[in-house]
């Protein structure tokens, strides 16, 4: 049997009747009547990936029309006389020795949490759980994949099992490994954080994801320093790439080191670090999120879905405050980390401060043309969208969605094109050499909110960049090509199109118009900017610093 992408089949109407499972498949054309429907297993290893032999149990329709077929599979006589196995199933049909994917409508895929079941027995000790999850067959077509588990009541629920969790023997020993890593790293935070005594004087800003200090952090730590704390305050910094990437046993070592040393430690961002051990109970961890809003779920808004949070040893759960922007976020928050409310302290973003002070874009703006003195007398566009994938070590984007000649046409002499991926997509454009006059890739630039002051219009998708842009009161374009495809895979708080501060653009096409014809709807920008930014001072380091280190007994100078 040969594999093809083609989608002629798509199902629908889905609905359960206790143990039965009914639905419909539909053909775009005529199919010849030898065409056979199929649950195929999916490979545990590469959900992508078909695996004939592991797995095909043959479907008979209960009725047939003519390009219609209905079905009623009772789950309990899936396979034989039994219920489906462990695993992943998707939907397939065999036609002239080919297999053809059967897809699922977008809108219909909306439904796909509705279609979860649960059936309890044993006592309520035991359960057979049915879910729903959907995957990308080909550009713009998505497939339904039929989830079926046995499951237990686990007592234990707060205890990860590393080794379980893994599905094959050489998983089984890597997570062996890491839960042998895990337990040395506990076992020396444990004695080093008892030895080193707590006088409430060692502030540690920690970076998980970068080499350097930046954004909130930064800003944090250099108003600790021209307020001259230094002198009342022990102040250090680690900062080093340790998620998706394998670090030295002296590098674990330096860190866990500075963590057990310290009274505070401002984190900017995912530090897997805290799910590892239990934090002394008088040093206290503050997340200072480096997004400001977004579109894209994150942490435990997650949760169900593929990368989500363990329900306990997560490190969001060590937050002692997590900081937001606004007190509008903090139901977001909320959910994102999984804490409680009073835990969640609207005191602003630190790197906002003076982010709309004159003499400071003036500065900037003057060095930065004198850098790339090309692009004065310009219109600046910067396009800056958010990675494709689970995190840091598959993040991807998908340059085909660009065209680079008709980008390249649009700019004439009028605009410049800026191209800032996002720092976890390590792939950069391919822009050829033809059209770099007029687009330029920036994703080495390393502060985009610099970029921001010579930027007249942003083009980002479900990134939170436009959150502080807003500030400027500049048009801003969301160009979605995959709005329902990401809604329903990675998963949103909220519908991009229904709250987006600006126009979204599904299409490439729908985007080049809007460039062309200025039609931005900045009215859904400047609204935002109001209703998020009204109380905006520009000293929300001062505010943290009052608040978190000096218990809100000094007022900033």
């Amino acid at each position: 049997m040969k594999w093809t992408n083609s989608c002629p089949f798509t199902v629908s109407g889905i609905t359960w009747e206790r143990i039965f499972l009914k639905f419909k498949i539909h053909s775009e054309t005529d199919i010849p009547s030898e065409t056979a429907f199929v649950l195929m297993s999916l490979d545990p290893e590469n959900p992508k990936r078909v695996s004939v032999e592991k797995g095909q149990i043959p479907l008979s329709p209960q009725e047939q029309k003519l390009r219609e077929w209905s079905f009623c599979l009772n789950m309990a006589a899936a396979n034989g006389r039994s219920f489906l196995d462990n695993g992943q199933w998707r939907l397939c049909a065999l036609n002239g020795g080919q297999i053809f994917p059967v897809s699922i409508d977008c809108e219909e895929a909306r439904c796909q949490d509705e279609w979860a079941r649960i059936f309890k027995y044993g006592k309520n000790k035991y359960a057979y759980n049915v879910s729903f999850s959907v995957q990308e067959v080909c550009p713009n077509r998505l497939e339904l994949v039929l989830s079926s588990f046995f499951v237990r009541v686990n007592p234990k629920w707060r205890k990860r099992k590393y080794v379980q969790e893994a599905v094959t023997l050489k998983g089984k020993f890597r997570r062996f490994y890491l839960w042998l890593v895990i337990v040395m790293i506990r076992c020396y935070y444990f004695a080093f954080s008892r030895l080193i005594p707590k006088h409430g004087d060692r502030v540690l800003f920690m970076t998980e994801t970068k080499d350097y200090l930046w954004g909130n952090l930064k800003y944090i730590h250099d108003r600790m320093i021209e307020r001259g704390l230094k002198r009342r305050f022990k102040i250090s910094c680690a900062c080093r790439k340790s998620v998706g990437h394998q670090k030295s046993a002296l590098s674990w070592i330096k860190t866990v080191g500075s963590i057990a040393a310290s009274d505070f430690i401002f984190i900017d961002d995912y530090a897997p670090v805290f799910g590892f051990f239990k934090l002394y109970k008088k040093t206290k961890l503050i997340q200072v999120w480096h997004a400001g809003e977004g579109f894209k779920s994150v942490g435990y808004s997650r949760f169900g879905r593929e990368g989500s949070p363990f329900p306990s040893g997560s490190c969001h759960k060590a937050y002692t405050f997590a900081l937001t922007g606004a007190p509008e976020l903090v139901p977001v928050y909320e959910e994102v980390f999984g804490i409680e409310k009073d835990a969640i302290l609207p005191l602003g973003m630190a790197r906002l401060d003076h982010f709309l002070d004159q003499e400071k874009i003036d500065a900037f703006t003057s060095e930065f043309y004198k850098k790339w003195p090309d692009l004065r007398g310009k219109k600046i566009i910067l396009f800056a969208p958010t990675f494709r994938g689970a995190g840091q070590k598959d993040a991807w984007y998908d340059y085909s969605r660009l065209d680079f000649s008709r980008i390249y046409d649009f700019c004439g002499d009028e605009y410049i094109f800026l191209i800032k991926m996002h720092p976890f997509i390590t792939e950069r454009p391919d822009i050829p050499k033809i059209f770099r006059t007029r687009i330029c890739d920036f994703s080495d630039y390393p502060d985009i909110n610099e970029l921001f002051y010579i930027t007249d219009l942003l083009i980002t998708d479900y990134s939170s960049n436009y959150y502080e842009f807003a500030l400027l009161k500049r048009p801003v374009l969301f160009y979605t090509y995959d709005r329902a495809f990401y809604e329903l895979t990675r998963g949103v708080h909220r519908s991009v199109k229904d709250n987006a501060p600006g126009k979204v653009c599904d299409t490439f096409d729908q985007l080049m118009t809007a460039l062309e014809t200025k039609d931005y709807e900045i009215d859904k920008t400047l609204t935002f900017a109001r209703e998020h930014f009204g109380n905006y001072d520009g000293h929300a380091s001062d505010r943290i610093i009052n608040q978190i280190l000096l218990d809100g007994s000094e007022t900033h100078e």
